[in-house]
């Protein structure tokens, strides 16, 4: 008999007053260390060396930082709990070093822009889905955060695909089947939710081919939100938030 120990992690407080979520834990994910950044918080697997739970609070961009033209490990994170290798991932296929946080969120302080591109903060992820339907989330709220403060969670549910765990001899890491992300508008209380393979479907023009509720993520996940309440954890967008015409994505 598998018994499932239920990690119960509540934390308040964080760089400019913004609060962190309070979870519980029934993912598969046993060996979590939460990592602090300037902006954002990770929480990273030992286990599997990476990233699987993010959070961060997007207000007004208010800089434009360059993103550093390398990836670097973690110097505040063990590095028998990080990544073998800050290279490309080179395995015969189209994979990016996907940003669970994208820098371009990060780039109104030059720590935070310079922390996003640490290997705690990065995943093995499709072209397809990195440059698509991903990007148009980031995109979406890069905008919209600049007209309502916004909650961004997110992560990856490693699923049962060994067929792609083509990095685990170079970076030592397996390539998570889904990435999940979380929108919450902090203003009218609206959520919006993407749950999206890790394959190389999910093209911009898709992404609402991947809307679902937070309640779905949570089983999926394991990471079950104290947050949210029962409307936000069971409300269907059928269409992604619009985003402004003439937004600055820079």
């Amino acid at each position: 008999m598998q018994f499932i120990i239920a990690l119960q992690i509540s934390l308040v407080g964080l760089a400019y007053g913004q609060f962190l979520p309070s979870f519980t834990n029934l993912s598969p994910y046993r060996n979590l260390i939460e990592r602090r950044f300037t902006g954002f918080t990770n929480w990273i697997d030992c286990n599997s060396r990476l990233p699987v739970l993010f959070y961060y609070f997007a207000d007004r961009d208010r800089g434009d930082y360059p993103r550093p033209s390398s990836f670097k490990l973690d110097p505040q994170v063990s590095y028998s709990c990080q990544q073998k290798s800050t290279s490309s991932y080179n395995g015969g296929a189209s994979y990016d070093r996907g940003h669970m946080v994208t820098a371009n969120h990060m780039d109104s302080n030059p720590q935070s822009i310079l922390d996003s591109n640490y290997m705690t903060n990065i995943a093995p992820q499709t072209g397809v889905l990195n440059k698509g339907a991903w990007l148009y989330v980031e995109e979406m709220i890069e905008c919209i955060r600049d007209v309502n403060p916004l909650r961004v969670y997110g992560g990856i549910v490693m699923g049962n695909d060994a067929s792609n765990d083509i990095f685990l001899g170079s970076h030592g890491v397996p390539t998570p089947d889904w990435f999940w992300k979380i929108v919450e508008n902090t203003v009218t209380g609206d959520v919006i939710a993407y749950l999206m393979p890790n394959n190389f479907e999910p093209y911009r023009d898709r992404v609402d081919r991947y809307l679902t509720t937070i309640k779905d993520i949570e089983n999926k996940s394991g990471f079950i939100f104290s947050n949210f309440n029962d409307f936000q954890r069971n409300k269907l967008h059928t269409k992604s938030w619009s985003i402004p015409p003439g937004c600055d994505y820079s």
